[in-house]
């Protein structure tokens, strides 16, 4: 190394240290005196703002590191979000049909336990395939005493007949079919007529004679005429009442207290068996 060189590096460390100590004096002078210390406070203002400018620059790339996640990240966690949606979404679906159930069961042994009849407990497993659902098929046949002919009920009242039983399943009509017929009366004025389906929302209360006593919101139920539906059993409500002065007769429009088509488990009743109007 060239000596000017030498020099020149050595004369440099010297100035620096001399220039150290007597910063170092003066620092320590301003500290015993109290008063402000020039090239600290010229230092202060130089690197604060870069210190707070560094604060700000690693707040903002911790928030993104926090909350700007990879899309493959968010997917599967959105995938996972549904997943469990689906989950809780099935498990309450589930607990809302067992609930349901337990009330329909409750309904049931309430229904078996007030009424004196001999019935068989019995399930609809098929429904016919036209749109009102006026036959179906129950899991009960002739191996249970069921026979042609006995009513078939549920907890709201007359849902229809057996109109076939095989060994260990039975057909049952609708009370809505409109080849179904059943002596009816108004529960009310004990005025008897023949109950015929008109599809699955409503019934006629025929062959009343013209000054019928029936009204709006009587009470329509099964006359047990021939003993074979029992008296007494709910069939329905008058809607509307029909007087035809020229051929001098009245019917009535009744909506039936159950249907087939929504109804799950029933009770059949075999014939023979009356119960008392009230």
């Amino acid at each position: 190394m060239p000596s000017f060189l030498r020099n020149k590096t050595v004369f440099s460390l010297i100035a620096l240290l001399v220039l150290g100590m007597v910063l170092g004096s003066a620092h320590n002078r301003a500290l015993e005196t109290g008063e402000s210390f020039a090239p600290s406070n010229i230092v202060r203002t130089v690197l604060i703002p870069v210190e707070a400018t560094f604060h700000r620059v690693f707040a903002v790339g911790e928030w993104l590191l926090r909350f700007v996640r990879p899309r493959s990240a968010i997917l599967r966690e959105n995938a996972a979000l549904r997943r469990e949606v689906k989950r809780l979404t099935e498990e309450n679906a589930r607990l809302r049909e067992a609930a349901e159930e337990n009330v329909r069961l409750r309904q049931a042994l309430h229904l078996r336990l007030s009424l004196p009849f001999e019935m068989v407990p019995a399930e609809i497993i098929a429904r016919s395939g036209s749109g009102w659902f006026d036959t179906a098929t129950i899991d009960r046949g002739r191996k249970s005493g069921i026979k042609k002919g006995d009513a078939v009920i549920c907890v709201r009242g007359l849902v229809g007949q057996v109109v076939e039983a095989d060994a260990f399943t039975s057909q049952v009509v609708a009370l809505t079919d409109q080849n179904s017929a059943v002596g009816a009366l108004v529960q009310r004025s004990r005025q008897a007529g023949i109950i015929q389906g008109q599809g699955p929302d409503l019934l006629v209360l025929s062959y009343l004679p013209k000054d019928a006593d029936v009204r709006e919101k009587d009470i329509v139920v099964s006359s047990g005429m021939g003993r074979v539906i029992p008296k007494g059993l709910p069939i329905g409500r008058v809607v509307e009442v029909i007087r035809d002065s020229i051929g001098g007769t009245t019917s009535a429009l009744v909506k039936p207290s159950a249907r087939l088509d929504n109804t799950e488990q029933v009770f059949v009743i075999k014939t023979g068996q009356t119960v008392p109007v009230n």
